[in-house]
């Protein structure tokens, strides 16, 4: 079987300025610091952020958040970034938290007095169409079919509610996170789950006003699958530290990637695949 043709088309790989570069979710210090620590043992930035490019001239992390965050923090003032179309080559969708119960009754315990917010109890079907229609800024949804809207006067505050709805459950370990919001599915799932917390479905609009402003929204909530993500690309981090000018660096990295390109370094896959890890 012959290999996939390759098509570059929307493979844009750039080197921008670090500070250029925008998050619209907050990151996970102890995350932060585990890869910091992996990108001074290996030297190299295994895949590039995968980001978008605004008006303005700057940039928006679709995927990457600690990454770029990692970068920052070893003070290197450019970066390596895969530059898609926000319109065209990313599905931009949401993840919804699932809730052990220990996590559960302390989210509940705090919804009689959440700061800054209007709670409302309805059922889940009635959370659904809420979110739907951005009615409410989250909700949470329990096993025996309770429900809990949450909402803001202010669309300033919804990254706040967020933030603070999710550093409540967040202490509890790890955050499970779901794609299908249907709540049957996920609590048979699992024994070990009392609830789930629901999120509304975001815009491309949503996350650039996020990440204009300086309310980010917590990690772990927009989900973005990319087509034709660049995996392994595996560039050095003393390139992207050395004291060279930004257009020495860019023109250095179309010679290299063409060096790639003509000694068919690069593959493109046209199919979606399952991948087996040993």
């Amino acid at each position: 079987m012959s290999a996939p043709s390759l098509d570059t088309r929307h493979l844009d790989l750039r080197i921008v300025p670090t500070a250029e570069v925008l998050l619209h979710e907050r990151t996970d210090p102890e995350r932060v610091r585990r890869l910091t620590a992996a990108l001074i043992d290996a030297n190299v930035l295994r895949n590039p952020p995968v980001v978008a490019q605004i008006q303005d001239g700057r940039f928006v992390v679709l995927d990457g958040a600690t990454r770029t965050t990692a970068i920052r923090e070893l003070g290197i003032n450019h970066i390596l970034v895969q530059v898609v179309d926000y319109g065209h080559n990313v599905d931009l969708n949401t993840w919804h938290h699932l809730l052990r119960p220990r996590a559960y009754e302390t989210v509940i315990q705090a919804l009689a007095h959440f700061p800054n917010a209007d709670v409302v109890e309805c059922s889940v079907e009635e959370t659904h169409a809420l979110l739907s229609s951005k009615g409410a800024a989250a909700a949470v949804a329990s096993a025996d079919g309770k429900a809990y809207a949450l909402s803001t006067p202010s669309q300033s505050q919804i990254a706040e509610l967020l933030c603070n709805l999710v550093d409540l459950y967040g202490g509890f370990g790890e955050i499970y996170r779901i794609a299908n919001e249907d709540l049957d599915v996920a609590i048979r799932a699992s024994d070990d789950v009392r609830g789930v917390v629901l999120f509304p479905s975001w815009t491309p609009a949503d996350i650039i006003a996020a990440a204009t402003t300086p309310a980010l929204l917590p990690a772990g909530i927009t989900r973005h699958g990319i087509h034709g993500r660049a995996l392994n690309v595996n560039l050095s981090l003393d390139m992207l530290s050395i004291s060279a000018g930004l257009d020495s660096k860019r023109e250095w990295l179309d010679a290299w990637l063409r060096k790639k390109m003509t000694a068919r370094k690069v593959r493109y896959y046209h199919e979606a695949v399952f991948l087996f890890d040993d």
